[in-house]
């Protein structure tokens, strides 16, 4: 790796995580008034603080792997063809899973009650506000599965859909008032 590009990368880590730390310790203390989960008369419920700490979490992982990965010289060069290919399948399996995730439910209900029952009145009832989530996130989880593999292990298509039904869980059953992507937006 020449200097210039290993002193950027080192430098892009630096600042990311300084910046990171910075929103992490400082500013969404100071800025924003609940935690991450906030628990307001006997309801839980997620806090304003849980998005910008979950992105800062995340640009404080993403920075300190691109400094240590130019420290250690595992950097590579500019992006190849292959980089290339690789990016437009990720955003083709993100954009599908999404499409599924989106009108899985809708469709499911519409099949089940034959056109009778408006999904809207049935978001938050189970199996129903599971199944777009459940759908499109295992979907998503073995496209990327696949992808990383190089080939398709049907065997992944269960460990996604166990993964996704936890994830699921995790998120649905603490929350009172909480709808699952894409429920909110119905």
């Amino acid at each position: 790796m020449e200097k210039s590009k290993k002193r950027c990368d080192v430098t892009i880590g630096l600042v990311g995580t300084g910046l990171a730390l910075l929103t992490l310790f400082y500013w969404i203390p100071k800025d924003i008034d609940t935690g991450v989960i906030d628990e307001w008369r006997r309801t839980v419920r997620i806090g304003d603080a849980m998005l910008p700490t979950f992105a800062a979490v995340v640009i404080l992982g993403s920075s300190l792997m691109v400094g240590l990965r130019a420290m250690l010289g595992l950097a590579t060069g500019g992006p190849r063809t292959m980089s290339l290919v690789f990016m437009a399948l990720v955003i083709a399996v993100f954009a599908i899973s999404l499409g599924v995730m989106w009108r899985a439910g809708p469709a499911l209900v519409g099949i089940w009650f034959s056109g009778d029952v408006p999904y809207r009145t049935l978001i938050d009832t189970a199996p129903w506000k599971y199944t777009g989530f459940v759908l499109g996130g295992a979907l998503m989880i073995f496209g990327f599965i696949a992808l990383a593999r190089h080939r398709i292990v049907w065997r992944d298509l269960g460990i996604a859909f166990a993964a996704t039904v936890v994830i699921a869980l995790l998120y649905d059953v603490p929350f009172d008032n909480l709808y699952l992507p894409p429920n909110g937006d119905f």
